[in-house]
């Protein structure tokens, strides 16, 4: 908590604070710092909420700007496992 708010030391918070305090205030800093994800222009840009395709065109990105490694044919998990992991869970690629 001291590195999103200076005034929180350890002494401070358990003496101080009730957890409701400290949990409003961790969720608040973390709302700062990583954004709320909301599409209205309030908050950073992040992934919640994202469709699977919209995800996999975000990674399919990353890897070919060299973010991410490419997957190689022989890394691949066996046909078997993923027809049964795509009949359970959808499309899983």
């Amino acid at each position: 908590m001291a590195l999103l708010y200076p005034w929180a030391t350890k002494e401070y918070l358990l003496w101080e604070m009730s957890i409701g305090q400290i949990v409003l205030y961790h969720n608040m800093g973390m709302d700062l710092k990583y954004g709320t994800g909301d599409d209205n222009g309030n908050g950073k840009p992040t992934l919640m909420n994202k469709s699977h395709k919209e995800l996999k065109a975000i990674r399919d990105d990353f890897r070919e700007k060299g973010l991410l490694e490419k997957r190689q044919a022989d890394e691949k998990a066996d046909d078997t496992a993923l027809a049964a992991m795509r009949k359970k869970y959808g499309d899983i690629d």
